[in-house]
């Protein structure tokens, strides 16, 4: 589509003035991911010795009770530094898309008081939350189909062996179209990140997002899926780097897109608010 033919030339045109920038955000969530996750590897050798190399956690816990605190303890940690992270990674890109000359600095704002610290953390526990209950619904169908099939249909003689495979078969179609279609659904909160940063509370940022991507939803998948051949080269890890900044900043471009397009569908309707518009 020329939209995001568009979209990818702004993007590239802001990364060659805030690359190095985008660039260093990667690499202090990288390095702040990597931080916790030796510091818990760590812990665990001393506690509970080499046996932490290969033992699951469950049978880790039996040698030494400790590897619960320091499961439960990384896991905290992990949850309030990448929370607070990812809304600064989000707020600076959005500035970039905006064509503001942010510091990275604001990769940290998300830690400047304990009131936005819990804010990042309920975001995006409620963000992640929607998702998987929305993909736990697209998956029951299929599950029931795969269940019934092999509690009903006895195992008796080739024919019903052949009928049983061919009702699995009908089974994982109906899960593989269910979760597409679940992850189109998803899309409809694909802007609330960013209305959060804006300042927008929790709650009024995923209403926003439903009703500014209302109708959308298959133009946003097909957006990200056009960065799929990037996601590739990201398999290696150097290409991160460059590929992770340009998604980020062409993602903020098209979520500036469309709020104003919404902003600008409740200008054209006199009288009517953002609480109580939908747009068609």
């Amino acid at each position: 589509m020329e939209l995001f033919r568009v979209i990818r030339r702004d993007a590239r045109c802001a990364l060659r003035f805030c690359g190095g920038r985008a660039s260093a955000c990667v690499l202090i969530i990288f390095l702040a991911y990597l931080a916790i996750s030796l510091t818990e590897s760590i812990l665990l050798f001393v506690f509970a010795g080499m046996e932490s190399l290969y033992l699951d956690y469950a049978a880790l816990s039996q040698i030494s009770p400790e590897v619960l605190y320091i499961s439960g303890g990384s896991a905290a940690v992990y949850i309030f530094v990448i929370s607070a992270l990812a809304f600064g990674h989000t707020k600076l890109h959005f500035a970039f898309a905006e064509g503001k000359d942010e510091n990275i600095t604001v990769l940290f704002d998300g830690f400047s008081s304990l009131k936005r610290l819990f804010g990042c953390i309920f975001f995006y526990l409620g963000y992640g939350i929607r998702a998987a209950v929305s993909l736990a619904a697209a998956a029951i169908p299929g599950t029931a189909i795969f269940y019934a099939a092999w509690k009903f249909i006895p195992e008796s003689g080739r024919t019903i062996e052949i009928l049983r495979i061919a009702v699995c078969c009908i089974a994982v179609a109906v899960v593989i179209l269910c979760l597409s279609l679940a992850l189109i659904f998803i899309q409809r909160w694909a802007l609330a990140e960013y209305y959060y940063v804006n300042g927008s509370g929790i709650i009024k940022s995923f209403s926003l997002s439903a009703k500014a991507a209302k109708g959308l939803c298959t133009t946003i998948i097909k957006f990200k899926l056009s960065f799929f051949g990037w996601a590739l080269v990201s398999l290696f890890i150097l290409p991160l780097l460059w590929s992770v900044p340009y998604y980020s900043v062409a993602k903020a471009i098209f979520a500036k897109y469309l709020m104003e397009r919404y902003e600008r569908s409740l200008a054209e309707v006199p009288g009517e608010s953002e609480e109580d518009f939908t747009p068609a």
